[in-house]
């Protein structure tokens, strides 16, 4: 998710209609600007060349978690009909990607699910069989820390934090906070092809 704050104006951001490497580019309708969500800023318009700003990270998870969670949670209906198709799951069964994309960069399958963030600008990704029950990856003078849990499913949000690698955080996946230090790493789950395509340069974290 990404601030809607720019040069002092507040964005109204739509899907643009086009496409950038099969992913998604948005539009503001103050300044006209594009924005592909993959490669981190604006491309064109008044604001071109304008970083992305992440906000801070949410949890995406399967609805019945969620109404566990929060019983009390209304759903937004259309003339009384929520949506119940699942429009997506011929998608997430295929080995490619949208329209039969598929990655160049042949480290990770097309359709691998990863975690993708960028730290102070460069891109990175990790594959989710490799975080499974967390793992921890040295990054300079900090120290990312990854988990998924072996009963996470595709909907199941990675768990990320980033520390300076003298903190000394205990790794807590139940915790926003590791033992009291460190923050929530900026960044978000989506597939190889997608994080590849548009971040050829990327580092895979192992």
């Amino acid at each position: 998710m990404y601030d809607r704050r720019y040069d002092g104006k507040v964005l109204t951001f739509e899907a643009s209609g086009g496409l950038i490497r099969s992913s998604l580019v948005l539009q503001d309708r103050e300044t006209d600007s594009y924005w592909p969500i993959m490669s981190g800023q604006s491309i064109q318009g008044e604001l071109s060349g304008t970083p992305m700003k992440k906000m801070a990270v949410n949890r995406k998870m399967t609805w019945s978690d969620w109404v566990d969670m929060h019983p009390e949670t209304l759903v937004l209906s259309v003339n009384g009909i929520e949506d119940q198709a699942d429009t997506y799951s011929n998608y997430f069964q295929s080995k490619r990607g949208f329209r039969n994309t598929k990655a160049k960069d042949k480290r990770l399958k097309t359709k691998a699910p990863i975690y993708a963030f960028r730290l102070k600008g460069k891109p990175y990704a990790a594959s989710y069989n490799d975080i499974v029950g967390g793992k921890q990856f040295k990054l300079g003078g900090q120290v990312a820390y990854l988990y998924r849990s072996p009963y996470f499913g595709l909907h199941d949000s990675t768990l990320a934090y980033i520390a300076d690698a003298d903190a000394g955080c205990p790794f807590d996946a139940s915790k926003v906070r590791l033992g009291g230090c460190g923050e929530p790493l900026e960044g978000f789950d989506t597939f190889w092809y997608n994080w590849s395509l548009n971040n050829p340069k990327l580092e895979l974290l192992k």
